[in-house]
Formats: structure tokens, sequence, C-alpha cells
């Protein structure tokens, strides 16, 4: 089977319905979806969409107690401080290989 992007899986209107697989929404899709947030909102407005999809996917699938607001802001903020005007996905995901590696995803909702 072939693997599908990150793209082709994950968008705002699909994040805002709820319409992920949450077998498949790891660290990394958190970070791209994040990402598309930054780079379509203003931050504020970002943070606030991102966090309220999150909250309603975390209760559709009975994982409430997954969900972490300060690691969700934190995370966000710290996309939004690193991302370059212009720059796609793969260029933001090669030069933040830190917020990547090492994380606790069992923590990550």
């Amino acid at each position: 089977m072939m693997c599908r992007s990150l793209a082709e899986l994950y968008s705002i209107d699909r994040f805002e319905s709820a319409d992920v697989d949450p077998s498949r929404f790891d660290h990394e899709a958190h970070i791209y979806v994040g990402w598309l947030y930054l780079k379509n909102f203003p931050r504020d407005e970002a943070i606030a969409r991102f966090d309220a999809a999150l909250r309603r996917l975390t209760m559709k699938i009975g994982a409430e107690k997954k969900y972490n607001a300060m690691i969700t802001w934190l995370f966000l903020l710290l996309i939004d401080e690193r991302a370059q005007e212009g720059e796609d996905w793969p260029a933001f995901r090669k030069r933040n290989a830190d917020i990547f590696e090492n994380w606790p995803r069992q923590n990550a909702a």
C-alpha cells in the first residue's frame, strides 16, 4: 500500500470536522496541521481554531484526557516563531527536526 502524504491526509476542513484517522494522527501530523493553521490565519485565530478543533477531535474519539492546552499552545507558538515566510512544509520539517524527534508521543493528543 502506498503511503499518502500529510497534505493528502490532512486539511484544515478535515481537521475542523474531526474527519481524521486518530490512529494515523501522530505528532508530526499535529505539527503539520498546526503549521497549516498558522500559514492561513493570524496567530491568535490560528491557535483558537486549532485548539477548538483538537478538543472536538479528542471528544469524538474519547481521548479527552490526552488533550493538554499548555502543550498545544506551546507547540503552536513554537511553530509560529520558527516558520519563515514562503517556506513550504518539507523545508520547515527539515529545518526544525528537533521538534519532531524525542517527543513522548503517548502524551500528545
